[in-house]
């Protein structure tokens, strides 16, 4: 299967989900008030529900949320079945409060006072309190082509088992800094989807089977690669037994 085939079959990022264009001015402040309702336990449908509903009340960028109470991003959360609704609302209203006043709500600003991805990663970590590594890694993901700073971003370590999986990757490559294994990989595709895309579908495949290892819960199904390679081994093992 090509990995355009897993973004057509389960999706791409969200950020395109949500018509968010990366590229375009204002468009990793759009990105940065949607990031911060991904991640934990949090379905991603809910999310997607909770970043649409905040667009609808014009609360879908930093400038927006910084100029609103708490309260007033609680209703939209709510209204969209958003767990935790009050402390995620502080969490979001911090973050972009922080962005505004000590960046202009810039994170191009931002990104321009940092020199690698440290450096970067330490600035928006700054932000405010809940907004950890976790967070930022999810945030700059997808903007490892904006932002040079941002590259050596690794991959999301369940779109790499996945990717290992399903012969993506070998094992051993991509293991820290920018993926450029799976780049490479991308550009035999005839569709080229984009890096974000594939990750994001591999994360979600991962997430359910590769990173702990349970081909039997692949969303894959019969066309998982390593399920069938489980299958056979397990087949030879099952057939050397009665003479052991």
């Amino acid at each position: 299967m090509r990995a355009s085939d897993l973004v057509a079959r389960f999706g791409g990022h969200p950020a395109g989900e949500l018509g968010i264009d990366l590229e375009a001015s204002g468009g990793p402040e759009r990105w940065l008030v949607a990031s911060c309702l991904f991640g934990g336990r949090i379905d991603a449908e809910i999310a997607l529900a909770a970043a649409r509903a905040l667009e609808a009340a014009g609360l879908a960028d930093p400038q927006s949320v910084a100029l609103a109470r708490p309260e007033a991003l609680e209703a939209p959360l709510i209204g969209a079945g958003y767990p935790a609704p009050e402390a995620t609302a502080r969490k979001l209203w911090r973050v972009c409060d922080s962005l505004a006043r000590h960046h202009g709500g810039s994170l191009d600003a931002l990104a321009a006072q940092s020199e690698q991805l440290e450096d970067l990663a330490t600035r928006l970590t700054r932000l405010a309190a809940g907004f950890g590594a976790a967070s930022v890694a999810r945030f700059l993901r997808p903007l490892r082509d904006r932002w040079i700073q941002a590259r050596e971003i690794p991959l999301h370590p369940a779109a790499r088992a996945a990717a290992i999986h399903l012969g993506l990757l070998t094992e051993g490559q991509d293991e820290e800094g920018e993926p450029g294994a799976l780049r490479a990989a991308l550009r035999e595709d005839p569709e080229q989807p984009s890096l974000a895309d594939v990750e994001s579908a591999l994360t979600r495949i991962g997430t359910v089977a590769c990173s702990k290892d349970r081909t039997a819960r692949c969303p894959l199904g019969d066309a998982c690669p390593r399920r069938a390679l489980d299958a056979l081994n397990a087949g030879s093992f099952s057939a050397r037994t009665p003479s052991e």
